[in-house]
């Protein structure tokens, strides 16, 4: 099994798409990775307020 990891590009795509009421299913057909991959990023990356921030997601994964 190979691991990527999600691109800057992709994570503001989760986050437009988050933005557009797109669930976490069509959100992974979308940009080609696993629901499982896009349900991590999500609950690693929401803030308290249960919102997405890509910048900051790409920020602690460097």
């Amino acid at each position: 099994m190979n691991y990527q990891q999600l691109t800057e590009g992709k994570r503001y795509q989760i986050s437009a798409l988050l933005a557009q009421g797109c669930s976490q299913a069509v959100i992974a057909r979308t940009i080609s990775v696993s629901p499982s991959t896009v349900s991590r990023e999500l609950q690693r990356n929401r803030t308290a307020d249960d919102e997405y921030q890509p910048a900051e997601a790409q920020q602690l994964s460097s």
